[in-house]
């Protein structure tokens, strides 16, 4: 599969896997699948609780990844399109838009959208590495799509 426009692979998704700097095994990655939404601004945003090993791994340090691939595509997820997105994490504070835009995305997160310690992060970019197919892989920067 070719990925013609990558934004619009990456706002077709609902998943991808954020890796984050392990405090509790340090020098590893730590890697968990999170649910993300596209903010009015072009950032991912990811809705995570203040209680969660990646949101104390984002506290001491900011420098994250998420991969975003196609899970439909089963036949050979390896040779599928797939993004990873290098980025900073910022907690936002900024949650109007946001609820609304994830409750739109994730509607049967409206519970959990209520729960307290619960906060928005914005990841922003930094670099995104494109895997369209077999021998198909570039980077790009941020300021190359329309998210």
């Amino acid at each position: 599969m070719t990925i013609l426009d990558p934004a619009q692979f990456i706002r077709d998704q609902f998943y991808g896997v954020l890796s984050t700097h392990s405090l509790s095994e340090a020098g590893y990655p730590f890697g968990s699948v999170t649910p993300y939404i596209i903010s009015d601004n072009g950032d991912i945003a990811i809705f995570i609780s203040h209680l969660a090993e990646h949101t104390h791994n984002i506290q001491a340090n900011p420098k994250v990844s998420l991969t975003i691939f196609d899970p439909t595509d089963v036949d050979n997820p390896s040779a599928g399109a797939r993004v990873t997105c290098l980025a900073n994490a910022e907690l936002t504070k900024d949650e109007i838009q946001l609820r609304k835009h994830y409750l739109e995305k994730f509607p049967a997160a409206s519970m959990i959208l209520e729960l307290p310690g619960f906060n928005f992060y914005l990841l922003k970019l930094s670099k995104i590495r494109l895997v369209a197919g077999f021998g198909q892989v570039k980077w790009l920067e941020p300021t190359s799509l329309d998210l």
